[in-house]
């Protein structure tokens, strides 16, 4: 076993896979509908009116249809979208009504639908989706790979069984078979499938598919491998992989692929962790007191900006709704406040993708029982060498973004800050909206919102920060100022010789100064984002709400309103920031500029609670 593939095996109990080999392991994850008394506990939790009235709202006799016309989309014009709701849907559904079914104890109502959802899942064609298939040219070549939908499938049809499979046999004699062959069939035989290529089971320095994959798959292995050899193997496989990932990750935590990711990637991690403690109570004590994995979970509320938002840097989005269902639980086996604080939030994502029936068994049986009643500010400092740094008040918050323009999901965003007036975005990043094609294509970089003129470092005449990793730029920390050094993060036709930005920070003003020598003059272009009405006094002097933006050495050249970053809440299309997005284009032929940014008056800046 390769030392990066030892993480989790090195904290292991002694007898820990031979326990998995043998099955002297807890299979019961979660209560079964049968245990009645596991179930009515639950009834006080403030979830289970959503759950039971959204399982109501489903209309009957009308599970979405899932077509291939809908799924060749992606192939034809690169619409991701089509398919994948409607498949997403389903499994969102199916959780809504089992979970609702164990709740109540009325099969009259909901064991019927709920097969017609399970039936429907077993008869689609693949479990991969389109964005994730092979295609040749203008047909399907093969869809048998095991994505990170069909591995959360597994998990979905797994966990099914373990609570309703007794109820769903009684109905359908066979079924339980049926469900078993198909979903290994179509997870954990797959990936050892040596004629399939699973680049996320083989790569070295992987991102949050490996661990997102490997986690459910490991959930399919537990609960449904017969034979004790290939559990086994399954098992050391999966964890294998889990290990490779949290190995790559740095000391402090830091997520490459941004907020939006964090929970398919580093709470992953945890989420596989807590299945285990389940199966074998005991058995991640010393995982569960590791510094590297406990910063691994803390990387959320570490990059909290203005109260109840987060860094969007890379393809994240604003708003700290993040579905708590296992970021309290790690709190918990952490021992971390500042996890813990998320239960304050009024508004939370209650499931992500197609993994509603784990968060929904989460909430309702993995909270925690004592949980903060407020949520603070956060630390004064966040920071993540040379990636990420965020100082935060009551009243100002801001942060710079380092690296390279090669992580994941990458966007050129060198230098970029992001400033936050209370809870209010000042200036801020575009982030993402939909994915289609053209996002992971060669011409992702065309897009307005990942492209280098797309975020506020300085563009030298036409040359923007472009990508790869060896456009990269470092910072250094001094009490409350950052000095972030950008002169490797362009391309050399932008002949930058040095080029710095500082960030000063205080209470209540926030200082931005650049300064640059480039081996030929070239006008300067700044593109400043906010979704405040920006009121431009004068060429030297904007109002953003209740902050004045002073400039000096640049002058306001231009406003433009930016297309809309669309994501689908609650089964409506809205803009990402709820807003529409400003630029404001700033100008000089200086060799450097100021840019202060001062409250325009003292005001009382309420705590969330």
């Amino acid at each position: 076993m390769k030392k990066t593939e030892r993480y989790i095996h090195d904290r292991l109990p002694a007898d820990f896979y031979s326990r998995i080999e043998k099955g002297i392991f807890n299979r019961n994850f979660y209560p079964s509908y049968s245990n009645r008394k596991a179930w009515k506990k639950c009834l006080d939790n403030p979830l289970v009116g959503k759950i039971i009235s959204g399982a109501d709202l489903i209309p009957e006799n009308q599970v979405p249809q899932l077509l291939y016309s809908n799924y060749r989309q992606f192939n034809v014009n690169g619409n991701r979208t089509e398919y994948e709701a409607l498949y997403l849907r389903r499994r969102m559904n199916l959780a809504y009504l089992a979970v609702a079914l164990c709740l109540t104890g009325d099969k009259e109502k909901y064991l019927a639908r709920v097969l017609d959802y399970t039936v429907a899942i077993l008869e689609e064609g693949t479990w991969c989706v389109p964005a994730h298939a092979s295609w040749e040219k203008d047909s399907i070549d093969r869809w048998r790979f095991c994505d990170l939908f069909a591995a959360e499938t597994g998990a979905i049809m797994a966990l099914l069984s373990s609570i309703l499979g007794e109820e769903l046999e009684k109905e359908i004699p066979g079924i339980m078979k049926t469900i078993e062959e198909k979903t290994l069939s179509r997870t954990v035989y797959a990936v050892f499938d040596k004629e399939l290529f699973h680049w996320w089971d083989r790569h070295e320095t992987p991102a949050n598919w490996t661990p997102w994959c490997s986690g459910n798959c490991l959930v399919t292995a537990l609960l449904m491998e017969q034979n004790p050899k290939k559990r086994l193997a399954q098992v050391k496989h999966f964890l294998a992989n889990v290990s490779r990932f949290i190995s790559h990750y740095s000391d402090d935590g830091y997520c490459p692929e941004g907020p939006s990711y964090y929970m398919k990637a580093n709470l992953m991690v945890f989420q596989t962790l807590l299945i285990l403690e389940k199966a074998i109570p005991g058995s991640m004590k010393n995982l569960f007191s590791d510094p590297k994995l406990k910063a691994m979970m803390e990387f959320l509320p570490n990059v909290r900006i203005g109260g109840n938002n987060l860094v969007t840097f890379g393809d994240a989005q604003p708003g700290l709704r993040s579905n708590p269902a296992f970021i309290l639980p790690a709190g918990k086996y952490f021992n971390s406040e500042p996890l813990l604080e998320i239960a304050c939030l009024k508004e939370f994502n209650i499931g992500i993708n197609g993994d509603y029936l784990a968060s929904f068994l989460a909430h309702l049986f993995d909270r925690p029982a004592d949980l903060p009643d407020n949520m603070t500010v956060g630390t004064s400092q966040s920071v993540f060498r040379n990636r990420l740094a965020i100082f935060r008040s009551e009243k100002f918050s801001v942060s710079l973004k380092s690296g390279n323009n090669s992580e994941p999901h990458n966007h050129n965003d060198q230098g970029h800050f992001e400033l936050f007036s209370g809870d209010v975005p000042v200036i801020l990043d575009a982030g993402t909206g939909f994915y289609a094609k053209i996002n992971f294509s060669e011409q992702r970089y065309t897009l307005w919102n990942t492209r280098g003129n797309g975020h506020n470092a300085p563009v030298f005449g036409k040359y923007e920060q472009v990508y790869g990793k060896d456009y990269v730029s470092t910072f250094t920390v001094h009490n409350q100022t950052l000095c972030c050094d950008l002169s490797n993060a362009y391309p050399a036709e932008a002949g930058v010789k040095t080029a710095e930005r500082k960030i000063e920070f205080s209470d209540s003003k926030v200082t931005v100064e650049d300064s640059f020598s480039l081996k030929k003059n070239l006008p300067v272009t700044i593109t400043l984002l906010t979704v405040c009405e920006p009121v431009i006094k004068d060429d030297h002097t904007i109002r953003l709400g209740d902050v004045t933006l002073s400039l000096e050495n640049i002058s306001f050249a231009e406003t433009e309103r930016m297309p809309d970053l669309a994501h689908d809440r609650n089964g409506k299309m809205v803009c990402i920031w709820g807003a529409p997005v400003t630029a404001i284009r700033l100008k000089t032929k200086k060799n450097g500029y100021k840019m202060t940014f001062s409250l325009k008056k003292q005001r009382n800046v309420q705590k969330k609670s």
